[in-house]
């Protein structure tokens, strides 16, 4: 049976002890922990230890970063680096879960430093308790700062005691095996849906071929242009279905005649919406709460479930969501429509995701 493998990445003789616990803790997991000084690394005949290191991160798909205060040994192909920080960097180039814990003196002493970096002099003349080897203090405290700025897995839990760790472990990793049985749930229903969806599409289609054929039988003068009508209002519906699926809305609050008469000229979709008064626009500011949330970080602009505290990214920084660039293509398509055709294509969007 595969079971995970947890690579612990740190500098040795000075947390060794550290080191030796969290293995019989993941051990404890029944998950594999991958330690060099236990044999666990295969070093590789042909490959410098360094190299046969990072090579067998390859194989792992946890990663335990515990930061104290010595930098190591120099990372032979890049002597900048110790050798942690070289497992750190490959360990995000394959995408593998960090989690980071640094000692809480270590910690503290990077706090000192982040006060006083920008004055070079009087940090050079700074003697940090916590690190060994005060010409590698630097080093050490802008290492922590790459692993914090990271634009994703940044998260740093401070330490006294080995407890601690194993603590935040227990509930990180059940975290994750929630996340892993939610996702499983969810796929398992969008395929559902999906299907669900290909089989409507092609009863659709067939049904439009049919109707259109008979309608051209019965009216041959007025078939085409009603035709056209008609799939002009169902390209409208689409964008209230599109808005209700990603809300996981039954219906809208309001009644669907106010609604209608909400103009769509000269606006985005986003605007249109909150006219509505079914949603609301919220900027990303530092005085709102959900920039503290790691999914949002890049968001302008959130949209919000009026009155429901459930937000959906309106605009991001840089390249656009698919659905997003989807949503604008579909509003193009109702802002061709009249009050009332907007009255039917609300209709019958609320129809619809009522019939799922």
């Amino acid at each position: 049976m595969a079971i995970p493998k947890v690579f612990v990445s740190s500098t040795c003789y000075d947390l060794m002890q550290i080191r030796d616990t969290l293995s019989e803790f993941i051990f404890s997991y029944y998950y594999e922990p991958v330690l060099s000084e236990k044999g666990d690394v295969f070093f590789h005949p042909d490959l410098h230890t360094h190299e046969s290191c990072i090579a067998e991160l390859e194989n792992c798909q946890l990663f335990l970063l515990i930061i104290g205060g010595r930098f190591g040994g120099s990372y032979k192909f890049d002597a900048s680096k110790s050798v942690t920080n070289a497992e750190y960097d490959a360990a995000k180039i394959n995408k593998i879960p960090v989690f980071t814990f640094i000692k809480r003196d270590v910690y503290e002493d990077h706090r000192l430093y982040q006060k006083n970096k920008l004055d070079v002099d009087l940090v050079k003349r700074i003697n940090f308790p916590s690190i060994e080897k005060q010409e590698y203090a630097i080093s050490i405290f802008e290492f922590i700062d790459r692993v914090r700025y990271s634009d994703v897995n940044n998260s740093i839990c401070p330490f006294e005691y080995v407890s601690q760790i194993k603590e935040h472990l227990g509930k990180q990793w059940a975290g994750l095996m929630y996340d892993f049985l939610v996702k499983r749930v969810k796929a398992n229903d969008q395929q559902i849906v999906n299907q669900t969806l290909d089989n409507l599409t092609l009863i659709n289609k067939k049904t439009e071929e049919l109707v259109e054929g008979i309608y051209k039988h019965i009216k041959p003068n007025q078939a085409i242009e009603e035709i056209v009508h008609a799939d002009k209002i169902l390209n409208g519906a689409k964008f209230y279905s599109r808005v209700l699926r990603l809300f996981n809305l039954r219906n809208f609050e309001g009644s669907i005649e106010k609604i209608s008469l909400v103009p769509t000229e000269n606006t985005t979709w986003f605007n249109y919406l909150a006219e509505t008064k079914e949603f609301e626009l919220v900027e990303n500011t530092t005085k709102n709460k959900v920039t503290d949330l790691e999914e949002f970080k890049d968001v302008v602009l959130y949209i919000k479930r009026a009155r429901i505290p459930h937000y959906w990214p309106a605009l991001r920084k840089g390249e656009m969501e698919p659905q997003i660039l989807e949503l604008e293509k579909l509003f193009d398509l109702l802002k061709t429509l009249t009050q009332q055709e907007r009255k039917k294509a609300l209709e019958m969007a609320i129809s619809n995701i009522a019939s799922l």
